[in-house]
């Protein structure tokens, strides 16, 4: 029998779970310092609560099964629909111990479908290193891809629906965060691919995971590059990112730490799109960049900053990697008139305001 899944971000943990338990009269069935759960009979829910999320809000639709044969039920499901899905099979997230997979919506929320197989002490083990959103890594199977929760196109590119697309990054399932409801036909590929450079400050996780991430979904309709403003002297990607990367089936060759100034020479490629993923709220300065290249800014938090323990930095890289993402999905699902030069600066804005 399966139970629907919400998983909410929160500021106040406490105040939450005050409300919660007085809107559901019951109390939660597992409080962690960050997180807090009811299982609910009537409706059959699983609600979740934490303050891990970057803002408060959605974070992931679901359904948890009770055995293993219901789970490959809604995978076929899934296929057979052409999903693009994340798998990411055993993992460990939200304090338990799970077999998953992910899909995601034309709107860029995350579906998870799951089978808990045990509770464990810690929101998710240090050795497990998911791709995706809230809770998530994939693995590739098959022709068709997936990724860090959502879906891709097929033979054009597309990932949380709009047109739908398949990317490479785990064709069969992209996890823990992941789409699922429309089935047109993927967008037709633009006439030459767009150029697209990711900048943020050092070029080792953000702006690293976006290249890697846009280049496996892409299928020649984008080619993505990635810089930063002020890298530091032998500065290399972060270990904990492409680790994330390949453990989603997607390639790591070739990616390296760099400036933007190497973008600047005459022989470097044109950019059609230029995306800045620093911090504002954590002070740091976005790059702006010399010509008339369409630009947005996508600011997300750096997930290497600072001197959490490795679990959190985990948990960290997953949420941004799965952030980035979505996103991504929704911008190699858009039409082609969308992408024309005319229209890239105002589409590129569209997409930040997401």
């Amino acid at each position: 029998m399966k139970r629907f899944h919400v998983h909410i971000h929160v500021d106040d943990l406490a105040r939450s779970i005050a409300f919660y338990s007085r809107l559901f009269a019951a109390e939660p069935a597992r409080v962690e310092a960050d997180y807090a759960k009811w299982m609910l009979d009537d409706p059959r829910v699983n609600f979740a609560i934490s303050t891990r999320g970057d803002k408060p809000g959605l974070d992931h639709l679901g359904f948890q099964v009770d055995d293993a044969a219901e789970l490959a039920q809604l995978k076929d499901r899934a296929e057979a629909a052409d999903m693009a899905l994340l798998d990411e099979g055993a993992t460990s997230c939200c304090y338990a111990r799970s077999e998953k997979h992910w899909v995601t919506d034309p709107q860029g929320i995350a579906w998870e479908h799951f089978h808990t197989l045990g509770n464990i002490p810690v929101f998710n083990e240090a050795g497990k290193i998911p791709v995706a959103g809230a809770c998530c890594a994939p693995a590739p199977t098959g022709d068709k891809a997936a990724a860090c929760c959502a879906p891709a196109a097929e033979d054009a590119p597309a990932a949380c629906c709009a047109p739908k697309a398949t990317s490479s990054v785990n064709k069969t399932v992209l996890a823990e965060h992941s789409a699922g409801c429309c089935s047109e036909a993927a967008p037709a590929a633009h006439s030459k691919p767009l150029n697209v450079l990711f900048i943020c400050t050092r070029n080792c996780a953000r702006s690293i995971l976006a290249e890697a991430l846009l280049n496996a979904m892409a299928h020649g309709r984008f080619n993505a590059y990635s810089a930063g403003s002020s890298p530091s002297a032998n500065q290399q990607p972060h270990p904990l990112g492409l680790q994330l990367l390949q453990r989603a089936g997607i390639s790591t060759e070739g990616l390296r730490s760099k400036s933007w100034d190497d973008f600047a020479a005459p022989d470097a490629p044109h950019m059609d799109l230029i995306i800045t993923l620093c911090d504002d709220a954590a002070g740091e300065v976005c790059p702006a960049w010399p010509g008339h290249p369409a630009s947005a800014h996508w600011g997300y938090p750096d997930p290497s900053a600072g001197d959490a323990p490795e679990a959190q930095k985990i948990e960290a890289f997953r949420k941004t990697m799965h952030m980035l993402h979505q996103r991504l999905e929704s911008l190699i699902n858009l039409p082609s008139d969308k992408l024309e030069k005319a229209a890239l600066q105002g589409t590129a804005q569209d997409l930040a305001a997401r």
